[in-house]
């Protein structure tokens, strides 16, 4: 093998009809359902200093599911709205903010779901 053409790392496409949500209670909710509720509430620009970074956005992934989540930070399309849920959690979103962040936004344009919604799978 010629070290002049290594091969290219390919990386999966991330398949956001699979998202989960896991809420503070260990509760699992769809995204898709979540992104389907929030159309009928009204868009505003959310203030990044009010949302909770704390919060762990990934688990321990290893270097090539790092690069995935760079990826699709770099790819997040800030025009669409992040979705918190009806106690205030970021249910959706997580690579918007950390792009928004990165390029030295204020703010990010955002729904807030205003009904409680049932868990696909309950938490212990």
């Amino acid at each position: 093998m010629s070290n002049e053409n290594p091969p290219k790392i390919e990386l999966a496409n991330p398949e956001p009809l699979q998202d989960i949500f896991v809420d503070q209670d260990g509760n699992e909710f769809s995204v898709a359902r979540l992104v389907d509720a929030a159309k009928s509430y009204p868009v505003f620009n959310a203030p990044l200093a009010c949302i909770n970074l704390n919060q762990k956005a990934f688990d321990e992934y290893n270097i090539i599911e790092i690069a995935f989540h760079i990826k699709k930070v770099l790819d997040a399309d800030l025009g669409m709205p992040i979705i918190f849920n009806w106690s205030g959690s970021l249910a959706d979103g997580r690579h918007r903010v950390i792009k928004a962040i990165v390029e030295g936004k204020s703010t990010i344009k955002a729904v807030r779901i205003g009904h409680y919604m049932a868990p696909c799978k309950e938490g212990s």
